[in-house]
């Protein structure tokens, strides 16, 4: 984000004059490539510059960060917006040891857990979830990466209220859905790193129409939280280039749970009807084996008349 970067860079041009020659070093390196800091170490970049650990950690106090760990953490908002798969890549090739490979990424999502539920109180979750049960209509968006949590969500909302329109591939529908409706409608936007611009632009097409807006992205930085009426903000700490999002699904689950239980009944009798569906429609094997289709049109018109069917691109 071009925003971001401009403030990195006039925190440190505003200190700059200011700085012994060992901070300067360490600020012009920022200043020649600073995606290249974020895929060091602190020990890293005391070496490159030929300063101590210390002088780094005055540096980023000078830039107005309370520790070395803040700036880490500033650096990540605006560098998971910018770098590639393959600089991501790099990064985690640099760290390479012996651990097993299914440890590594068992402990990691358990660390994302932990962060979650430190992160995300029980009345956060029934704000978002009290928004999502009394609207009108529910858009549920996500693509690129962020397409499968939306589709998760999506299909599971589908199975306990009316109303529900999923979409991942960008559809013309979705943008026709929003301009026929308005004030009394939820969208609710997954979109982690890189956010596709096609994501902004529809969340800023809905908010032209009054639709409300709930964000779900990982950093308060996320052009998706800027624009949303209420959010959640779920960080996502990765050892790869590949983005881990157990956590994410742990609270997807949560907040369909809350909605179900806001009526009980009504979500009964939704979810009776899939069931009445999928039978009917031979969805799920059972014991006694699958039954031969009959009147297949038939089943598939029945189908439809309870549970719409996903948004399909033209």
């Amino acid at each position: 984000m071009q925003s971001a970067r401009k403030d990195l860079f006039e925190k440190i041009i505003k200190v700059y004059p200011e700085l012994s020659p060992k901070k300067m070093r360490v600020a012009d390196l920022i200043l020649k490539d600073h995606k290249k800091i974020f895929l060091m170490t602190a020990k890293e970049i005391a070496q490159e510059c030929k300063v101590s650990e210390p002088t780094i950690i005055r540096f980023v106090n000078d830039l107005g960060f309370s520790g070395y760990m803040d700036f880490v953490q500033y650096m990540k908002g605006l560098l998971h917006i910018e770098l590639t798969a393959v600089e991501r890549l790099q990064k985690a090739s640099q760290h390479i040891d012996e651990q097993n490979t299914l440890d590594k990424y068992c402990q990691n999502a358990i660390k994302n857990i932990e962060n979650l539920r430190n992160a995300i109180s029980a009345e956060d979750l029934k704000k978002i979830a009290k928004t999502i049960f009394r609207a009108k209509n529910v858009y549920v968006v996500g693509y690129r990466a962020s397409a499968i949590l939306a589709y998760y969500f999506g299909y599971l909302l589908k199975k306990i209220r009316d109303d529900v329109f999923l979409d991942t591939t960008l559809s013309w529908e979705i943008k026709d859905l929003i301009i026929r409706n308005g004030k009394s409608d939820v969208m609710f936007v997954v979109a982690f790193p890189r956010y596709p611009s096609k994501t902004i632009e529809l969340v800023r097409l809905a908010k032209r129409y009054k639709i409300k807006i709930i964000g779900l992205s990982d950093t308060p930085k996320s052009p998706i939280i800027t624009l949303a009426d209420q959010y959640i903000i779920i960080d996502v700490e990765s050892i790869s280039f590949i983005d881990p999002f157990a956590h994410v699904i742990a609270y997807l689950s949560a907040l369909i749970h809350e909605i179900t239980f806001l009526d009980e009944s009504k979500a009964v009798s939704y979810l009776s009807k899939f069931d009445e569906g999928a039978k009917v429609g031979n969805e799920f094997y059972t014991d006694d084996g699958m039954d031969e289709p009959t009147e297949k049109q038939d089943r598939i018109s029945y189908l439809s008349s309870f549970y719409p069917m996903d948004i399909k691109s033209s």
